[in-house]
C-alpha cells in the first residue's frame, strides 16, 4: 500500500468517527454511554443516543440494554438551547450567553487545517487551537493535502501558514480543480416556507469546493431571497462540517403585540398577612387589614400595548402581525391619574380602596363596632371613627384624627392630630393614649397615661393616671374632679375638686414641658458622651506634643499625619458641643416663655395630700384649700382668690350667698 492510500485511509477512519453511529450493549444507558464517551473520545453530554432494546432485571438473569450512540454536532447543541431559549425567556438569549456558550464549547479545542479547492487555486487555512488543545502538525496538513489530490506545494510556504495559524485562507498553488469531482449539496424547504435546510456534500479528490456564493445562488434559484444565514454557511464550509443538515436560511415569524396591562403597587384584595417576630411567635391581632398610602405614592402604572411585528417568509412575503389589546387606567377618588393616563397617584393620606377595577384614597377609616379580634390592630394614614369601645390589648393608630364612641380599655390609641373619646378611658394602668399634633377629649380617665403637646379636656374626672400636657389639664363638669396620680401641664391645671378626703397622694406639676424635658436630657446625654470623647482625644493630643518637642527627630511623619488628625477631630467635638449647648439653651429658653404664666386652679375645694410645683417653686397641701389659683413668683408658691381658665374672676362669696337665699 502506497503512503498516499495510508493517508488517504487515515483520514475517512477520522470522518468515519466524526459521522458514525455505534451500537453499544451494556448493563446500563450510563454504562453504555461510558463506553461510547471513550470510544468518540468525547464527553458523554456531547452523545446523542436511541434505545433499540432496553434492559431488563429478571430473578436469575438480566438482559443488557442496547442503544445506538452518535456525536452531536456542537451547533446542534446551540440550536436546542435557541429553541430552549424562545419558549422559556421570549428569545432574551439568557440560555444561549456567552458563558452558557463557554460551558458547551470547550475551553481546550484542537487547532485544525482545511484545504479548499478554488477556481482561482488551492487555499490552506489552518485556525489555532483555543485553550491547552492540540496545534496543527506539519504532518496533519500533508495528510489533508494528500486526501484531497494536491502535489507540487512549496513546502516553506506551508511551513510558514501552519506556524502562522492566523485563521485565515491563503493561497499555495494554482492547481485547477478536476472536472465533475466537484462538492454540491442538497436543499430543503420546511413546509411553512420559514426555514430552508442545507446538506453540504464534499468534494471527491481535487474537485472544487463549494464557496457561500454558491450555496446562497443555490437557494436564490429555489425562490429563497430571504434570511440566508451567510455566516453560518462560512462557518460549516470553512470547519467542514459536511452530510450535516442546517438551516441556512430563515425567516422572521410574526410577534403579536403584548397587551397592555396594569401593574398595581398595592393590594387589590384584602386577606389576611399574620406576621411572626424574630422567633417565629405570630401576633393574631397584626392581621393588616388596611393598605396604607402616602400622598404622592405610586399606586398602580399602565404599561402600554405593544404593536405587532410583521414577519417574513423565505420568499420575501410579508406575514401581518395583530397588535396588543390597549386596556384603561380607572381613575378614582383621592387619587391623581398623570396627563399621560399611564400613572396613578396618591393625592392624600390614607386608605386605598380597588372596587370596580377603579383605586380610589379614603382619608377617613370607620369602624362600626369594637376594635378587637376580628379587626386586628388598626394602623390609617388618615382619620378614624370607631363606634365602639378599643378592646383590651389592641392597638389603633392614626395619621389624622381618632373618634371612638365607646372607651378605651387596656389598650394603647396613637394620633398626630385630635383623640376623642366619648366615653372615657378605663384602662387599668396599662392604656395609653399619645397625640403628637392635637388635644385629648374624655368624658373621664382612670389609670392610663395620657400624653399630648396640646391639651387634655376631661368633663367627670381624672382618677389615678399619669397625664402629660404640652399646653392645659382642664377637668370642667358637674363633678370634674382630680384624683391621684401625677398631672403635668406648661400652662395650667384646672378642676372643681382636686384630692379627695382619704388624701391620696396626688402630684400637680405645672411649667415644664414633659417632651421639652426629655428632649434635653437627650442632648445633654449627647453632649456628656461627646465631652468624654473630647477629654480623651485632648490626653493624646498632649501626649504626641509632648513627644514631638522632647524627640522631634523620631517624631515621623506618620506621626504628623496623626496629630493633624487628631487636632480636627478635636475641633470638630467642640463645634458639636457648642450646637448641643445652643439647642439646649434654646428648649430652656422656649419652656420658660411657655410657662411663664404657669397656674393651678381650683374652682371648689383642695385637698390635703396634693403636692403643687410650679417651675422650682414647690406647696405640699395639709389643710383644705378653697376656692384659689396658684402660681409662681420669685421662687414661691402665692395664693390668688380664684380666676376661670376662661378668663375673669367670681366672687364665690356672693355665689355662696345666692346659694342659700335659692
Amino acid at each position: 500500500m502506497s503512503v498516499t492510500e495510508l493517508l488517504s485511509d487515515e483520514l475517512k477512519e477520522l470522518d468515519r468517527k466524526e459521522t458514525e453511529e455505534v451500537e453499544v450493549i451494556g448493563e446500563s444507558i450510563e454504562a453504555c454511554l461510558r463506553l461510547a464517551s471513550e470510544y468518540f473520545n468525547r464527553k458523554i453530554h456531547e452523545l446523542d443516543y436511541r434505545v433499540i432494546k432496553r434492559g431488563k432485571k429478571k430473578l436469575f438473569f438480566s438482559e443488557p440494554f442496547h442503544i445506538r450512540v452518535s456525536i452531536i454536532p456542537e451547533d446542534d447543541i446551540l440550536n436546542e438551547l435557541e429553541s430552549l431559549d424562545e419558549a422559556l425567556t421570549g428569545g432574551s438569549g439568557k440560555l444561549t450567553s456567552k458563558e452558557l456558550r463557554d460551558i458547551i464549547e470547550p475551553k481546550d479545542k484542537d487547532g485544525y487545517a482545511t484545504v479548499k479547492i478554488y477556481k482561482q487555486g488551492v487555499f490552506l487555512m489552518v485556525v489555532a487551537p483555543v485553550g491547552n488543545g492540540k496545534k496543527v502538525k506539519l504532518d496533519d496538513v500533508a495528510k489533508k493535502l494528500s486526501y484531497r489530490g494536491i502535489s507540487q506545494v512549496e513546502q516553506s510556504r506551508i511551513k510558514s501558514i501552519v506556524e502562522k495559524a492566523s485563521g485565515s485562507s491563503e493561497l499555495i498553488s494554482n492547481q485547477k480543480p478536476r472536472p465533475n469531482m466537484e462538492a454540491s449539496m442538497l436543499t430543503d424547504v420546511s413546509a411553512d416556507q420559514m426555514r430552508a435546510n442545507v446538506t453540504l456534500i464534499p468534494a471527491k479528490p481535487g474537485g472544487r469546493d463549494l464557496e457561500v456564493q454558491d450555496v446562497a445562488n443555490a437557494l436564490k434559484s429555489i425562490g429563497v431571497v430571504y434570511g440566508i444565514k451567510e455566516d453560518l454557511i462560512k462557518k460549516y464550509l470553512d470547519e467542514e462540517k459536511f452530510n450535516v443538515p442546517f438551516a441556512a436560511a430563515e425567516g422572521d415569524p410574526p410577534v403579536n403585540g403584548k397587551a397592555a396591562e396594569i401593574r398595581y403597587h398595592v393590594r387589590t384584595e384584602k386577606s389576611l398577612n399574620f406576621r411572626e417576630d424574630a422567633t417565629g411567635r405570630v401576633d393574631y391581632k397584626d392581621l393588616d387589614l388596611i393598605e396604607n398610602v402616602v400622598v404622592g405614592q405610586l399606586l398602580a402604572e399602565k404599561i402600554p400595548a405593544q404593536p405587532g411585528k410583521f414577519g417574513r417568509n423565505l420568499y420575501g412575503m410579508m406575514l401581518p402581525a395583530n397588535d396588543g389589546r390597549d386596556i384603561e387606567l380607572k381613575q378614582g377618588k383621592g387619587t391623581i391619574l398623570s396627563e399621560d393616563r399611564t400613572r396613578l397617584t396618591a393625592e392624600v393620606n390614607g386608605q386605598v380602596l380597588y372596587t370596580l377595577g377603579r383605586l380610589s384614597v379614603e382619608t377617613v377609616y370607620r369602624i362600626n363596632g369594637d376594635v378587637g379580634i376580628k379587626t386586628g390592630n388598626v394602623t390609617f394614614l388618615g382619620s378614624i371613627i370607631i363606634t365602639g369601645n378599643v378592646e383590651d390589648n389592641f392597638h389603633v393608630k392614626a395619621a389624622g384624627n381618632i373618634e371612638i364612641f365607646g372607651t378605651v380599655q387596656k389598650s394603647i390609641v396613637e394620633a398626630d392630630g385630635d383623640i376623642i373619646v366619648r366615653q372615657g378611658i378605663t384602662g387599668r394602668e396599662e392604656a395609653r393614649i399619645e397625640s403628637t399634633g392635637g388635644n385629648i377629649v374624655a368624658k373621664f380617665i382612670q389609670n392610663a397615661t395620657c400624653i399630648t403637646d396640646k391639651d387634655i379636656l376631661v368633663q367627670e374626672g381624672i382618677m389615678h393616671s399619669n397625664l402629660m400636657a404640652g399646653g392645659r389639664v382642664l377637668c370642667k363638669g358637674k363633678r370634674a374632679q382630680i384624683v391621684g396620680g401625677t398631672i403635668q401641664a406648661t400652662k395650667l391645671i384646672a378642676a372643681k375638686v382636686i384630692g379627695s378626703p382619704a388624701n391620696p397622694q396626688t402630684d400637680l406639676i405645672v411649667g415644664n414641658n414633659p417632651k421639652i424635658q426629655k428632649q434635653i436630657k437627650e442632648y445633654e446625654d449627647k453632649k456628656s458622651e461627646n465631652q468624654a470623647k473630647k477629654d480623651q482625644l485632648i490626653k493624646t493630643l498632649k501626649t504626641l506634643k509632648a513627644r514631638k518637642e522632647t524627640d522631634p527627630a523620631s517624631f515621623t511623619q506618620e506621626n504628623e499625619q496623626h496629630l493633624q488628625k487628631l487636632s480636627a477631630a478635636d475641633k470638630k467635638l467642640e463645634k458639636r458641643i457648642e450646637e448641643y449647648n445652643q439647642e439646649i439653651n434654646t428648649l430652656i429658653a422656649y419652656m420658660e416663655e411657655q410657662s411663664a404664666h404657669g397656674r393651678v386652679s381650683v374652682e371648689k375645694t383642695l385637698f390635703g395630700g396634693v403636692t403643687i410645683k410650679i417651675k422650682n417653686a414647690e406647696f405640699k397641701v395639709k389643710n383644705e384649700v378653697k376656692f384659689k389659683t396658684f402660681l409662681e413668683e420669685n421662687g414661691q408658691i402665692r395664693q390668688l382668690p380664684y380666676e376661670d381658665p376662661d378668663g375673669g374672676k367670681k366672687d364665690w362669696r356672693k355665689k355662696r350667698n345666692r346659694g342659700r337665699v335659692s
